[in-house]
């Protein structure tokens, strides 16, 4: 099969689906991979690069959780190659205003260790991700939620959240403010269902292990050896298990892309990346799609830290060449991004791209106007020499990670004369590091939510659950807030604009990256296999093998 580029981004309904038959080199049998030998059991196996950093859905931070959580739980709704399909709900109805959903739920539903699905499941899941006490670094998605933020922040108790079981079978959800996108944040694990009582018994390690959690999705988590694979077994109670083919799906960690690519060839594994120093070995044989993802170095503004001062921000942003990154670091296979909101996303009678077309930043260095903005910088810091001007890059401990990584330095310490020096860690310590904001500069990025500019910008908000940058603008945060009630739709769109602008226009508050692209190799007889850009980066929920 030719190399076919999937426009995954064009619009939020959009998925692109990988067909079987494409060409693949890898096509040996093995006990991890296919139809484990000797069993029968249709088995797919697919690579990560770190191990995913948490399986309880309230606390699941990461594109890699996501994606395993929508496999092991059944929340109200479904997204379906974008499209919404009930789930745990059968049926739901909305208000003539937009704010109060209620959600009904199938009959016989049932937890894995064969306890009833209830109401409440549903309510304490979602009170528990607001509930402060719990310190869930997710809870910004519930502030849609009536009283969700006040909740989050302690002024009001858990009850008064916005979300009730009216009896066993029936969620009523009251929202801030009318939001069409709110049945696809409904298929989110973060506000999916979560067992009281397994809770209370295992607090902080609920979900860290099988053992320790029940499960009511498509299949259920029966083996996870930390740093190594985890594994999902076919839920024979889950709703819709008839559907379901496969009877078995394995998350392997495999740290080194190279290496997985040489299991994926020896058959062993059925999905995985192709490093970027491999693309043109692979290109007839893969699948290469956009992942909604928008990668950046967020800068820690808070206050006390370098990166609080604005001029130095602004001399970062002129003083990296984005195209010549792109090609060293991925071979151009990923797309340079000059703007923080993914361009494809749904604007109100486009896309947002086409709507706002916006380039606050070049895609090649800018040496005069950096070293304009250094200059200013070293003058407001009481610096005379640029190299006393020390910032750490911190990013994770892969060799991709480390490759990123030096390649920025470079750039940055030729073009502006500072020091960058890096800090490797471990993709979860760099997800606590930049929640206790321990960091300087760190490589990062976001997949939306759902497909709306709000997803990308309400990371920033001055309070927010997710701001890990320290940014701080009242006129930013005055915009989010009132295009949450803004009824019409073009209106809305333009002050979300106006934030962006402000955001990287005025205040140079990240540094764009990247938007990424993926290739895959996947075993050709792999059908149905779905890709899809927001919230997770695939689905294996309706997928099979074929004979």
């Amino acid at each position: 099969m030719k190399k076919r580029l999937l426009a995954a981004l064009l619009s939020a309904a959009m998925v692109v689906t990988m067909f079987a038959g494409c060409g693949t080199p890898g096509s040996k049998k093995s006990d991890d991979s296919s139809e484990t030998e000797g069993t029968g059991k249709k088995r797919v196996t697919y690579t990560l690069r770190e191990d995913i950093p948490s399986a309880d859905p309230q606390n699941s931070n990461s594109i890699s959780s996501a994606s395993a959580n929508i496999h092991m739980l059944a929340c109200l709704t479904r997204n379906v190659e974008g499209e919404v399909r009930g789930d745990a709900a059968e049926s739901w109805e909305v208000s003539d205003d937009g704010l109060v959903y209620t959600f009904h739920l199938r009959d016989g539903l049932k937890w894995s260790d064969g306890v009833d699905v209830t109401a409440d499941d549903y309510v304490y899941g979602m009170q528990r991700l607001m509930d402060p006490a719990e310190a869930c670094d997710y809870a910004f998605i519930g502030y849609i939620l009536k009283n969700g933020t006040a909740v989050n922040n302690g002024e009001v108790s858990v009850e008064e959240l916005g979300v009730k079981a009216l009896d066993d079978k029936t969620v009523e959800i009251t929202l801030e403010h009318p939001a069409v996108y709110f049945e696809s944040m409904a298929s989110m694990c973060a506000l999916g269902p979560a067992r009281r009582d397994l809770v209370e018994k295992y607090g902080k390690e609920y979900a860290a292990d099988p053992e320790k959690a029940a499960y009511n999705g498509p299949f259920t988590m029966t083996e996870w050896k930390h740093g190594d694979q985890l594994v999902m077994t076919k839920n024979p109670d889950y709703w819709d298990a008839d559907s379901v083919k496969l009877d078995e799906i394995c998350i392997k960690t495999v740290a080194d892309a190279k290496t997985a690519v040489a299991m994926w060839e020896n058959g062993e594994v059925d999905i995985t990346i192709v490093p970027t120093e491999m693309t043109e070995q692979y290109a007839d044989d893969s699948e290469f799609y956009f992942t909604g993802a928008d990668d950046y170095i967020m800068l820690n503004q808070s206050e006390g830290k370098l990166l609080a001062n604005k001029n130095l921000r602004f001399a970062l942003n002129y003083a990296i060449n984005r195209s010549e990154y792109n090609t060293l670091v991925n071979n151009d296979v990923y797309e340079p991004a000059q703007r923080l909101v993914l361009p494809n996303v749904t604007a109100a009678d486009s896309t947002y791209g086409e709507r706002y077309p916006y380039e606050p930043f070049p895609l090649e260095n800018d040496d005069a106007k950096a070293k304009e903005y250094l200059a200013a910088a070293m003058s407001e810091l009481g610096v005379n020499n640029a190299a006393d001007i020390k910032l750490e890059l911190l990013t994770t401990d892969t060799e991709g990670a480390k490759k990123q990584a030096e390649v920025l330095q470079e750039q940055f310490q030729k073009n502006l004369g500072i020091t960058v020096e890096i800090k490797q860690v471990t993709y979860k310590q760099r997800l606590e590091m930049e929640q206790t904001k321990e960091y300087d500069m760190v490589v990062t990025g976001w997949v939306p939510d759902y497909s709306d500019a709000y997803s990308y910008l309400e990371l920033w908000i001055s309070d927010g659950q997710y701001n890990h940058s320290g940014y701080n603008n009242p006129r930013y945060d005055e915009l989010l807030e009132a295009s949450q009630f803004e009824t019409d739709a073009a209106k809305r769109q333009d002050m979300l604009f106006e934030a962006e602008q402000i955001f990287l226009g005025e205040d140079s508050a990240l540094v764009p990256l990247q938007l990424r692209r993926e290739q895959y190799l996947v075993n050709p007889k792999l059908e149905n296999f779905n890709v899809y850009f927001v919230g997770y980066d695939f689905n294996l929920v309706y997928a099979d093998l074929a004979e």
